[in-house]
């Protein structure tokens, strides 16, 4: 992919071409943890690819012109990145344009929690379940579909509990950060996808319980977990307004909530974030 973008870059410096429009950052400014969205507005394309962080990405047509999410993980350090963007419209003349986003590093909180000792250091049977659960989870979160989200809404109307990035210390021991938003939703409450999507896996797993993970399309899934009650089957297409399961405790949990956590191309990013950008 890198490489054909590449000798796109170098076809389109070869002949000079230009077309109306403008490519901007919804936010010129993004925490670490957080998407950049690019938008571009103008004549229609037929084709277009953004150079992020030394990987490609695709401008996918958008009611307003082209839209594309663009990863910016937990671990990106606070500094200026360049995005470069080579276009095609539906004449085939081409354009390239090039917009700095700046990466902030946002200060989290830290959590402690206790739990059984058995869910916070795994036993040797735990941890290769552990290892083949997250395997199956990389593999699902390669995958690169259509784009099916539109609007995007919370899956619950409660309080949330725990915010994405927290630094996380069970039992006197420092672990990864949390990777999603918790909720504080009562046992049974109903819970929708964030947006349209394709149900991708429904399974009971060690760390998240019943839980299930929605496709959204162009490298975005979301994942539901501790439910009580799963409502899908893998492959069913859902709309925002559907409900997928019920809130519960099953897996890694200490009481009943949401556990929502958001991939975008293998990256986890604020699902609140997210929201909140295409909120008007």
């Amino acid at each position: 992919m890198r490489h054909i973008f590449l000798s796109l870059l170098l076809l389109f410096l070869l002949v000079p071409s230009a077309f109306s429009g403008e490519l901007s950052l919804r936010s010129e400014q993004v925490n670490n943890g957080e998407a950049a969205v690019l938008q571009w507005q103008g004549e229609p394309l037929s084709f277009g690819v953004v150079r992020f962080n030394e990987d490609v990405y695709y401008l996918y047509p958008d009611s307003d012109g082209a839209i594309a999410l663009l990863p910016v993980g937990l671990d990106f350090a606070a500094g200026h990145y360049p995005i470069i963007a080579a276009m095609v419209d539906l004449q085939g003349q081409t354009s390239t344009t090039e917009i700095l986003l700046t990466v902030v590093n946002k200060e989290r909180p830290e959590e402690k929690l206790t739990l059984p000792e058995r869910m916070v250091t795994p036993g040797k049977k735990d941890s290769a379940r552990i290892s083949l659960e997250r395997n199956e989870l990389n593999g699902i979160f390669a995958r690169r579909s259509p784009r099916f989200w539109t609007t995007f809404e919370k899956p619950v109307g409660d309080a949330v509990s725990s915010v994405f990035g927290k630094r996380r210390v069970l039992n006197g021991k420092p672990k990864a950060p949390h990777s999603g938003t918790d909720f504080r939703s009562p046992s049974g409450t109903p819970v929708r996808p964030i947006s349209n999507g394709r149900v991708a896996l429904v399974s009971d797993l060690f760390y998240t319980g019943n839980t299930v993970v929605i496709d959204h399309g162009e490298g975005l899934f979301s994942l539901y977990a501790h439910l009580s009650e799963v409502l899908v089957e893998e492959g069913h297409d859902l709309l925002v307004t559907d409900v997928l399961g019920k809130v519960g405790s099953t897996g890694r949990s200490t009481g009943a909530h949401l556990h929502l956590t958001v991939k975008l191309f293998g990256e986890r990013i604020d699902p609140l974030a997210l929201l909140a950008a295409f909120k008007d």
